[in-house]
């Protein structure tokens, strides 16, 4: 990499949104995102983020995973490993946030993120979550 690129990372990846940020109480199915319209990237960050929670609940605990499908319907979590679900960390508090390397070159085309709050006690509560996902290692770099 050179110092033209460093002082130009935007040039070497792409951001998507999957999860828009709502407030949520059960699992989100994350809107499609073609990595075909991204040069095939070959890696990505999974970036989730919770604001305020509401309905008072006394616990907090809400986990974002990969998805990947063929088609764009036919959707199975992803195993970067063949193993273990491409998942963040558990976020349990309001108001933070976290992200995870994941390798996409066994991915299929489409990939999506699935967040899913799991929330104790309280008054119909939810909290409000984002999920986005930073695209990079594309097969073909973007023109100097």
């Amino acid at each position: 990499m050179n110092v033209a690129t460093q002082r130009n990372i935007g040039g070497l990846i792409a951001v998507a949104t999957s999860v828009a940020p709502q407030a949520a109480s059960a699992a989100v199915n994350g809107g499609s995102i073609d990595r075909q319209a991204h040069s095939m990237a070959q890696s990505c960050v999974l970036h989730t983020a919770l604001g305020a929670a509401a309905g008072s609940p006394s616990a907090i605990s809400v986990v974002s995973k990969i998805q990947h499908a063929p088609d764009n319907s036919t959707w199975t979590d992803y195993e970067p490993d063949g193993v273990n679900v491409a998942a963040s960390a558990a976020l349990t508090a309001a108001d933070t946030e976290n992200s995870l390397a994941v390798d996409l070159t066994a991915a299929y085309r489409y990939i999506r993120v699935v967040t899913t709050p799991t929330l104790t006690g309280g008054t119909s509560p939810t909290v409000e979550v984002v999920a986005d996902v930073i695209l990079g290692g594309e097969n073909t770099l973007p023109a100097a």
